[in-house]
């Protein structure tokens, strides 16, 4: 299969997820949410592709958790954007991640920061402010806490490229499950809300897409570059910006389609400048 339709099926499975999330926020608390997302992938995996696995080692496990503390972050500063704020806002805000990706990506990955690549971070640090809107009025703390997830899946996904060079894509998420299981119990053992029927329901959409959406991405990204394959998540802002209207009656700002549409032109032109 080829890598943009990986992005796709990633892009469609990070849209079921956020809406799964969103459904049973109420009940759930964030790390909970987390843990359970997390428990439900590794019984996922274990169940139907144990014999594509390889034999998990300290050292693979030692290697993995720089990437899975960021993700860890970022997944919780998502799960509070969705709680809190709008569908639209959480995506556009997360859109800065390729931006982010471009500077961390220079420093992990020994990427050079070429001109086009500078236009990139500007225009995108400009959405960014956009979507913020810093100074005009109080800024929303929970908008700071999903830019600081950005930032930590940035870590993350240029982490994530650099552990497809030697390890597959099925181990990368195996593993993602086995160091976040016991870290997030861990969070949430002290406000722990057994799921009823229709939150465990939804936490099993969430745990079986995430296990899918972060397959598809590691897939992606063994054959593609990163800022390549984070541009084809754009999709998914029209998308959660029409479910948000259509399911929670969320209003149209369009603050976060400027902001996000700032961040897509900045990311165009890398891309093409790449070519």
């Amino acid at each position: 299969m080829s890598s943009k339709k990986w992005r796709l099926i990633s892009v469609f499975s990070f849209c079921v997820m956020t809406i799964g999330i969103k459904e049973m926020s109420d009940n759930v608390n964030s790390f909970q949410i987390i843990f359970f997302r997390s428990l439900i992938g590794l019984l996922t995996i274990l169940i139907f592709f144990k014999n594509k696995l390889s034999r998990p080692t300290f050292f693979i496990i030692k290697e993995h958790l720089f990437r899975n503390i960021f993700h860890l972050i970022g997944q919780y500063g998502y799960i509070v954007g969705i709680i809190y704020l709008s569908l639209a806002e959480v995506t556009a805000i997360e859109f800065s991640v390729p931006i982010w990706i471009l500077i961390i990506a220079s420093v992990l990955l020994k990427e050079e920061l070429t001109k086009y690549k500078v236009m990139s971070i500007i225009l995108g640090f400009n959405g960014v402010l956009i979507i913020i809107r810093p100074g005009f009025g109080v800024i929303n703390t929970n908008s700071i806490i999903v830019l600081l997830s950005a930032i930590s899946y940035a870590i993350a996904h240029a982490s994530t490229k650099k552990l497809t060079k030697k390890y597959k894509p099925l181990d990368i998420v195996f593993i993602m499950c086995l160091i976040q299981i016991p870290i997030s119990f861990g969070l949430t053992i002290t406000d722990i809300n057994l799921p009823n029927l229709r939150d465990f329901s939804f936490l099993l959409i969430v745990g079986i897409s995430a296990i899918t959406a972060h397959f598809t991405m590691a897939k992606a990204m063994m054959d593609d570059d990163i800022s390549s394959i984070i541009s084809i998540d754009y999709f998914r802002l029209p998308i959660l910006i029409f479910l948000g209207i259509l399911l929670y009656k969320e209003n149209f700002n369009a603050a976060y389609l400027t902001g996000g549409t700032l961040i897509f032109v900045g990311n165009w032109i890398n891309k093409k400048s790449t070519k």
